[in-house]
């Protein structure tokens, strides 16, 4: 009988010894797999830094207008809202504010092109971009307030303004009558009364030159800036200046609004002037729209 009890003893300490071992064998593995995951994570989060995620997302955005460009306009649409909507999902993932900062500016592109398109305004005139422009004060207002944008970030500074102007002036007629010579350009709006043509020349100069500046120099360049340096700030910001007009131009246009892209975009560099480089762009779009059709035509 003893010996039976000693037998059942040590069967017991011998299953309760197995039961200690297998679980120090399980939780060892469970410690592993959970080191594992948390390097796979450190590894995709530390691979995909914040100017990586930037760059695939300027990448998108230009692929999105060649698509457009090429008459895809479903697919380059859909590629837009898809870029739209990934941005919060972006956010959490780099957590890293100068990341954020230019994911938001770049957030802007995407936003234009579905107001864009969907405005009922057949022909690609300035006056569909007054029409564009005038919802984006929305949120180019909320970006500029969230991101705590002072007057002199934006560039918004009036230091040798006296100076600036005829730069500005001489730099827009240039660019302007460049572009006429180059693309050229038919009358804005057919059968429009000369009253309404200076109203028209007004909102052009004052609003839409302002509006690209804005967004495309104060905003999406110095981000890009931050994040890539001044150089690669500056292509970066200027080839989405040059690809966001696809819809309307040919690639001649597109490649010669690259270039005057670069232009403004080294002027506002050396002068962090906005209104500088509104001024020219302003002056460019009256010479391009209004003036030399007006005379030439």
């Amino acid at each position: 009988m003893e010996c039976e009890e000693d037998t059942y003893h040590s069967d017991a300490f011998h299953k309760k010894q197995h039961n200690l071992k297998w679980g120090r064998i399980q939780h060892s593995s469970n410690e592993e797999r959970y080191h594992q995951s948390s390097f796979y994570k450190w590894f995709v989060i530390r691979s995909m830094s914040p100017g990586r995620i930037v760059a695939i997302l300027f990448m998108a955005i230009v692929f999105a207008e060649l698509l457009l460009y090429a008459g895809n306009i479903k697919e380059g649409m859909s590629l837009h809202f898809l870029i739209l909507i990934s941005m919060p999902f972006l956010v959490v993932v780099i957590r890293n504010r100068q990341g954020i900062y230019a994911l938001q500016a770049l957030m802007l592109l995407p936003l234009l092109r579905l107001i864009n398109v969907s405005m009922p305004v057949s022909e690609a005139s300035l006056l569909m971009f007054i029409a564009v422009y005038v919802p984006l004060l929305v949120p180019v207002y909320l970006l500029i307030r969230h991101q705590g944008l002072t007057d002199v970030q934006l560039g918004v500074s009036y230091k040798r303004i006296v100076f600036y102007i005829p730069i500005a002036i001489i730099a827009g007629v240039l660019l302007g009558a460049g572009e006429y010579l180059i693309v050229g350009s038919g009358y804005v709006i057919p059968g429009l009364s000369e009253p309404f043509i200076l109203i028209f020349a007004s909102i052009v100069f004052f609003y839409v030159g302002l509006m690209e500046e804005l967004i495309f120099r104060s905003l999406i360049q110095v981000k890009l800036e931050g994040l890539f340096g001044m150089a690669p700030g500056l292509l970066a910001a200027s080839l989405l200046f040059g690809v966001m007009h696809s819809i309307s131009g040919e690639i001649i246009e597109m490649a010669y609004i690259f270039a005057v892209g670069i232009v403004l975009g080294y002027m506002f560099q050396r002068t962090r002037s906005l209104p500088l480089v509104a001024t020219a762009h302003g002056v460019a779009n009256i010479v391009l729209f209004v003036v030399l059709p007006l005379v030439l035509l």
